[in-house]
């Protein structure tokens, strides 16, 4: 006789249940839009329509409506009252809104990170700072800014904080359309190469203030330099 308090399990684990085969569908449309608008194919402004965007990627438009929501939350596409989406504006609160969190976050991995790197931890951001400083001269953008992220995410991860370093990760990528912003000069991808050459070191004499000290200063050099150049929202409503 069962009591009150028992319940039937599944026959098999939750494990094994497949996930449904959407999922990975509106992945690709948000991965591919998302190309789209970083890489200016689609500039700020642009209009998305889903049925337009469902027709051009050949799927249906439900996987288009949930990768519009899943870029809305990152910053990439911006949603009206009227539900007319477009592709958002880069502006100087955005930047400055965005590098703070990454400022407190990212400095927050750095030091709980440097302590703890390994040895082959600092040959593998050895190698990778040997891809950046090939990829800085040839200012490959692309490969410059997956190669930066692999660098730092090495000594992030030694934290063991994983939830720490996926929200990091999760803001490193949200600002692609800044960072390409930030290098758009050969002194630029010097002097960025330059702070991944004193992070390294740091890592090397496993000093968390002098990596969190990197980052930081980074982080406010690139907002000194985008801010600038960009519209600024409050100026537009005044």
């Amino acid at each position: 006789m069962k009591s009150g308090f028992e319940i039937d399990l599944p026959a098999e684990p939750l494990e094994a249940i497949a996930p449904i085969a959407r999922t990975s569908v509106e992945h690709r449309v948000a991965q591919t839009l998302r190309e789209m608008i970083v890489t200016g194919k689609l500039p700020a402004g642009t209009p998305l329509v889903q049925r337009e965007l469902a027709e051009r990627l050949g799927v249906s438009q439900t996987p288009v409506r949930l990768a519009l929501m899943e870029l809305e939350r990152d910053g990439l596409v911006a949603v009206g009252e009227t539900g007319r989406a477009v592709v958002s504006r880069l502006t100087r609160e955005d930047l400055e809104e965005l590098y703070a969190a990454r400022y407190g976050l990212e400095g927050l991995a750095a030091r709980a990170g440097a302590p703890r790197v390994s040895d082959s931890d600092l040959e593998a951001m050895r190698a990778l700072l040997d891809d950046l400083d090939s990829y800085a001269e040839a200012m490959a953008v692309d490969d410059y800014l997956s190669a930066r992220w692999d660098f730092h995410s090495i000594c992030y991860l030694a934290s063991g904080r994983t939830r720490l370093v996926a929200e990091v990760e999760r803001l490193f990528w949200r600002g692609d359309r800044y960072h390409r912003l930030v290098l758009s000069s050969p002194e630029r991808f010097g002097r960025s190469v330059g702070n991944y050459h004193v992070f390294f070191e740091a890592c090397e004499a496993r000093d968390p203030d002098q990596a969190e000290a990197v980052v930081q200063d980074s982080i406010r050099w690139a907002v000194a330099t985008a801010a600038p150049s960009l519209p600024s929202e409050v100026e537009d409503m005044a």
